[in-house]
């Protein structure tokens, strides 16, 4: 049986666990799914796939969602997903069923990991460390019964919500933060910059450019924060909000894994 798990992450949360289950499952492949886009639309190859991707205002990921709509069954694969969140998953898993069932296909099961929030601006939600190494405990302790759910192939429900309420204020939130707030037009660089080019190098969405002039963000911010929170002299803020805020990465994670998701 081929298991493939096609990944997202930005401060290493999902990587983490998409790697451990993989780990668990024993003859799983990860793979970014940044290095599989193909113009022409990607093919699954596997008796399981699993797609897997951190929670975005109680939603998808856009990164996520392309990826989706990209991909071309010509099978009926066991499809499952795995969303790691700060607290609740709100109706992403929901959303992956139905992207995937657009493609033709369906989710057999979605799981939600609660692991530490990486979210620092405009609100902070950053939490004390022994709040991070419980949750980090936690969501590892769940990985042997998702695997067990995976190998048996079993059908359930995704966790989560897919109520009006949730719909609605995954969008009033996305909004707030992106048209109003505005937080992609804040990212700037200060004068503890040294021009490492880290930022760039793992920039999922290639949104960060080292210039002559120091560092510019464009126009395809997909909110990931993994510069911010993977900056060594973070020297990356979100407009006045950010500064002296504690970062966060997974601490088994590290820059040679974030680099590879970009193939770089």
């Amino acid at each position: 049986m081929k298991t493939v798990i096609y990944y997202f992450t930005g401060t290493g949360n999902t990587l983490a666990a998409a790697r451990a289950l993989a780990e668990e499952l024993g003859d799983a492949k990860l793979i970014p799914l940044r290095r599989a886009v193909n113009p022409g639309g990607i093919p699954v190859d596997a008796d399981v796939l699993g797609i897997a991707f951190p929670v975005y205002f109680l939603n998808m990921p856009g990164i996520v969602q392309q990826f989706v709509e990209s991909l071309m069954f010509t099978g009926n694969p066991y499809v499952f997903g795995l969303a790691t969140c700060g607290k609740e998953p709100g109706g992403a898993l929901f959303s992956l069923d139905k992207t995937l069932r657009a493609r033709g296909s369906h989710l057999s099961a979605g799981f939600a990991l609660v692991m530490p929030e990486n979210y620092l601006g405009p609100v902070d939600l950053m939490e004390p460390e022994e709040t991070v190494e419980q949750k980090l405990a936690a969501a590892h302790s769940r990985i042997p019964a998702i695997a067990e759910v995976i190998r048996k192939q079993q059908v359930s429900a995704p966790e989560g919500s897919d109520s009006s309420v949730i719909r609605l204020g995954a969008g009033a939130l996305r909004f707030l933060m992106t048209s109003v707030y505005r937080v992609p037009r804040r990212f700037h660089a200060t004068a503890k910059c040294t021009r490492c080019g880290l930022c760039e190098k793992i920039c999922p969405a290639r949104n960060i450019a080292i210039t002559a002039d120091g560092v510019a963000f464009g126009d395809s911010c997909t909110q990931c924060y993994a510069c911010i929170h993977w900056c060594p002299n973070e020297a990356i803020e979100i407009g006045g909000r950010t500064s002296g805020k504690r970062r966060y990465h997974h601490p088994g994670i590290s820059v040679k894994d974030m680099l590879g998701q970009r193939g770089e």
